[in-house]
């Protein structure tokens, strides 16, 4: 009995670096796979693709209100989402960006119905509840790297638990002292107009949307421009080199997630200050979750989450377009967004790997 062994001149290795274009390049290609896949299903739905495809699109920049409506509805998954970019690259899995949100969103509303006769102009009253907003998210945020950094605490688990506890505490609130008196509705009084937030352009569109791009230029500043930045950089590449340099991981870790709960917060402010100028229970339609799929196909960098913001608000916007020209339901666009996302995963898989000649 003989065996027979063939030996291929190749083999599979995993590449040490993977290139700007390369990553670029797996991105294109997993967009494309999505969109052919996603036109595939649509088929199989009986509609048109074209049309289907066309109403999303025009429905997202066909026109200025259809452009406006995707920048405002991109605005809290871009905070989000620099939220969840300092996190990660520190290598701290924040998941809590959703309750983050919450908690910035509440901290506005406290200091709006606790002080109601502070009378003050608009220049000092909205960077007040913005930093009061950025506070709340910040001890949000902070209570998962206390328990990580002292305690070694597993923060996915400590995050995901504190989402339904800060959502709880906003229903029992809105429910109870904070609801509009002779409201059957979770909601509070309208804020002042001192509280709102100043629009762009004569638009919808308000200055929130300009704070988010600020806030990803700081972020990116951040990162890759200040001690802090290599610093958590360093903690999530190597930990241990780190720790051997002197880095304290503890410190470190308990600054990234006061940082990202910051920015989360900062995004329930702009939220319900730019939009709905009220506390409402459901506001958010999953921006903090969101934000971490906007993190993931940004590759963890603040321009790409710029860019895959803007792309997942026409997604949202272009989806009311699409069920008004077809039978697809709203829902799809969640199909499409987690397409895109194993997509992403799968092609970030394949380029990490190449064949080399033996």
């Amino acid at each position: 009995m003989y065996k027979v062994i063939i030996k291929l001149p190749y083999t599979i290795e995993k590449r040490k670096d993977i290139s700007f274009l390369l990553s670029s390049l797996s991105i294109v290609v997993a967009l494309t796979v999505s969109i052919l896949a996603a036109a595939g299903m649509i088929s199989l739905y009986g509609e048109d693709v074209g049309i289907v495809l066309k109403a999303i699109a025009g429905g997202s920049f066909g026109s200025m209100s259809a452009l406006i409506d995707t920048l405002i509805k991109a605005t809290p998954i871009l905070l989000t989402g620099l939220a969840t970019v300092v996190a990660f690259r520190a290598k701290v899995w924040n998941i809590g960006q959703e309750g983050q949100l919450y908690a910035g969103a509440m901290g506005a509303t406290f200091v709006i119905l606790t002080f109601p006769d502070l009378n003050l102009p608009p220049v000092v009253h909205i960077p007040l509840l913005l930093f009061a907003s950025m506070i709340t998210g910040a001890i949000w945020g902070g209570i998962p790297g206390y328990l990580k950094a002292r305690y070694n605490v597993n923060e996915i688990i400590v995050t995901v638990m504190l989402n339904y506890v800060i959502q709880y505490l906003c229903t029992f609130l809105l429910n109870g002292p904070w609801q509009e008196p002779g409201s059957y509705y979770y909601n509070t009084v309208k804020f002042p107009e001192s509280s709102f937030l100043p629009l762009l352009f004569d638009t919808r569109l308000h200055i929130g949307f300009l704070i988010a791009l600020i806030t990803a230029f700081l972020v990116y500043f951040l990162i890759w421009k200040m001690k802090l930045g290599f610093e958590i950089r360093a903690r999530g590449d190597n930990p241990v080199a780190a720790n051997y340099k002197g880095i304290s991981i503890q410190r470190v870790t308990l600054t990234t997630m006061l940082l990202s709960g910051a920015i989360a917060g900062l995004a329930g402010g702009v939220e319900i200050l730019g939009i709905h100028h009220k506390l409402i229970w459901g506001f958010s339609s999953g921006f903090g979750f969101t934000g971490i799929l906007i993190c993931l196909l940004g590759r963890s960098h603040p321009l790409g989450v710029v860019i895959a913001s803007i792309f997942f608000g026409a997604l949202h916007n272009g989806s009311s377009a699409m069920q008004i020209y077809s039978d697809v339901p709203r829902s799809f666009v969640n199909l499409i967004m987690g397409l895109i996302i194993v997509m992403m995963l799968f092609w970030e898989a394949v380029f990490k790997y190449r064949l080399r000649r033996i």
